[in-house]
């Protein structure tokens, strides 16, 4: 175990030690004389108080729109804080003794914040008293998440949040191609990016923008950045495929005539404000919760299809990315916080969030026919974002946050061809092998 492991697990015990005596609901204690878990006290109108944080930066009214607002009605008798990001740094919350009950955050930031310190609790035995299922969700994220929880259960995903082909109507009307279409392929998308990345009338347009962060996290390969038990980079054990992964995002684009004259102009690979903002870029392979997320979004002709497959893997989409929301070691009202994440988690909540246009992190039939249906874009073809396979969850690391920045580290490089594959690869391999060594060390 090295140094931040140990580091992890003496400050979980003291803080867990420290809260052994203090009162409040903690219904897995159990009855000593029998060894089972106590079932959870009846629903009660007392009113119990929970702090809610997160590393995301969602304001109060986000919180609200999303959460907050569902769970007042739900639960009268508690009173919901959020405490934003901004307010308040996330490594100071355990240094301030800030009383948090539930914290909430996406995989990598999970690992980044809660994790990293020392705010986890162990949820299995919450669960089981509760009657929550983590098998409900669809795929394999508890085997994905095991490496880096050691085999506990800190979270539970109440959202998901994967990849789609968002186009702007207007570019392809302008230059006579025909729009891309479900079950489309890399080579289909980069056959309209060829058609559509030129000059007209002043304005430099590119085919097609991806969001490279998410396509390495997500990868739809499944390739994890580092192997535990060999100690080695996936971009050495699996380098072919990692090839793949750096040629579609970042060689391939190339071949339009003049997006490499755009990205050196740009100095960085066109983004997704090409897309929603200055609007001279035709597609984006982005996350689906985009048109969420930039209201400029609200007066433009975009539609959606599926996530492109590799040809390899017909049908296949990217990753998801798992919203968690987990119970803290030092919260005083476990019951009632697990309470809350259950409702998040039960058919209700799912199919609320869904129809307001989030990825549910359970899905069946009816939530797909009701998906985003209380949105502007109702009646565009939203339900295609379920139609692509999600790809098996890669296992997962307390190094990845870090080492995702640097397997994406020269994108722009490689791209302009200032930087060769073969060189790339091995610069990728000995700084996140020297960024592991340091984080050990610590």
């Amino acid at each position: 175990m090295h140094g931040k492991k140990v580091m992890l697990f003496m400050l979980s015990s003291v803080i867990a030690a420290g809260l052994a005596g203090c009162g409040g609901s903690d219904s897995t204690k159990g009855d000593a004389r029998s060894g089972e878990p106590t079932k959870p006290p009846a629903a009660s109108n007392e009113p119990v108080e929970l702090t809610i944080v997160t590393t995301a930066g969602h304001t109060p009214e986000s919180f609200d729109t999303r959460f907050g607002n569902s769970l007042r009605k739900k639960f009268p008798n508690y009173t919901i804080k959020f405490i934003p990001n901004s307010a308040i740094k996330f490594a100071d919350l355990v240094a301030t003794n800030t009383m948090v009950d539930i914290v909430y955050a996406a995989v990598n930031d999970f690992t980044n914040g809660p994790l990293k310190s020392g705010m986890v609790y162990d949820m299995t035995e919450l669960m089981k008293v509760h009657g929550v299922d983590p098998n409900k969700v669809g795929m394999n994220w508890v085997q994905g998440l095991s490496p880096v929880w050691e085999g506990k259960l800190y979270g539970l995903p109440i959202g998901i949040e994967t990849l789609a082909t968002f186009y702007n109507k207007d570019i392809f009307d302008k230059f006579g191609v025909a729009y891309p279409k479900d079950g489309l392929t890399w080579d289909d998308v980069f056959d309209m990016n060829n058609k559509l990345t030129r000059v007209d009338q002043g304005v430099s347009y590119v085919g097609l923008v991806v969001a490279p962060a998410q396509h390495f996290s997500l990868n739809a390969l499944s390739l994890p950045f580092y192997d535990m038990q060999t100690g080695k980079m996936s971009i050495v054990t699996d380098e072919a495929k990692w090839r793949a992964i750096f040629d579609t995002i970042a060689i391939r684009p190339m071949s339009a005539l003049g997006y490499k004259e755009k990205t050196a102009s740009l100095k960085a690979l066109p983004g997704e404000a090409n897309f929603y903002k200055t609007r001279d870029a035709a597609m984006e392979v982005g996350l689906v919760h985009i048109p969420l997320s930039y209201t400029e979004m609200k007066d433009m002709n975009w539609d959606v299809t599926t996530y492109p497959s590799f040809k390899e893997l017909p049908g296949g989409g990217a990753q998801a990315n798992l919203l968690l929301f987990g119970v803290t070691n030092m919260s005083k009202n476990k019951d009632a916080a697990m309470e809350v994440i259950k409702y998040l988690y039960s058919d209700e909540y799912q199919t609320i969030s869904a129809r307001d246009g989030n990825y549910p992190a359970i899905v069946n039939e009816d939530r797909i026919k009701q998906f985003a249906q209380n949105t502007y874009y109702k009646d565009r073809n939203v339900q295609s974002v379920f139609k692509a396979k999600l790809a098996p969850l890669s296992k997962r690391t307390i190094y990845d946050p870090d080492l995702a920045t640097i397997y994406r580290k020269y994108m722009s490089e490689l791209a302009l061809g200032n930087m060769d594959m073969n060189t790339m690869m091995r610069k990728v391999d000995e700084e996140a092998q020297q960024k592991i060594a340091q984080l050990k060390s610590r």
